[in-house]
């Protein structure tokens, strides 16, 4: 009788403290992969944590992501709007009132979804961390690590969302050891966000610098 209600007790803890599939770094990296394949175009509410190497100084800001395939993104904060139609960047400082013209470029060290996802077994080192409860969500942490010493990239934390397989949290520490912290909230996927969104028209008064 002790020893039935001893595993009883043990099997109440484990639901209790919602015990977890033992996932391995592939699982997660595959999973993670077919999840954003799926994906034609979305919008997420961001915030950005920064906290600079040298000088220890910390900054807070949030904006909105909007994405959609192939590599076209609109990246809205109070200090910058960032728009690329896959052929063309303008980045857009409201403080200066200037938008810089560019062409897009996109290698093997681009932090975009497409490049970041689609090469990550072939650009990283991926160990498995663990995994956190967050409210309903348990989130799954991948630790990444350049394979290219010349990287600008130090190392990666990425959180993954079990079950959804979307990324809520990507930690970044670049080479000067200045720390980003991105967290995605309010994610809505594949709304037939309009082609238009991905141009940029400068406001009046803008000084326009032209780098094509």
């Amino acid at each position: 009788m002790k020893r039935i209600v001893g595993s009883l007790i043990v099997c109440w803890v484990a639901l209790a403290v919602g015990q977890q599939r033992e996932w391995t770094v592939r699982e997660v990296t595959e999973k993670v992969q077919r999840r954003y394949q799926a994906i034609r175009d979305a919008t997420a509410q961001f915030t950005q944590h920064v906290k600079f190497g040298f000088s220890q100084i910390e900054q807070n800001f949030a904006g909105t992501l909007t994405m959609k395939k192939p590599s076209k993104y609109r990246i809205v904060s109070e200090h910058q709007t960032f728009v690329t139609d896959g052929s063309t960047v303008w980045a857009y400082s409201p403080v200066n009132k200037q938008v810089l013209i560019d062409r897009y470029k996109e290698n093997e060290n681009t932090l975009s979804p497409e490049q970041f996802l689609l090469n990550l077994p072939a650009n990283y080192y991926s160990t498995l961390l663990g995994g956190e409860r967050s409210g309903d969500s348990y989130l799954i942490t991948l630790k990444l690590v350049p394979k290219d010493d010349q990287s600008f990239v130090k190392s990666m934390k990425v959180w993954v969302e079990e079950g959804s397989w979307m990324v809520r949290k990507v930690e970044m520490v670049d080479v000067n050891d200045t720390e980003k912290t991105y967290t995605v909230q309010d994610v809505r996927i594949n709304t037939n966000v309009r082609d238009d969104v991905f141009a940029f028209t400068p406001p009046p008064g803008t000084e326009v610098v032209d780098l094509r």
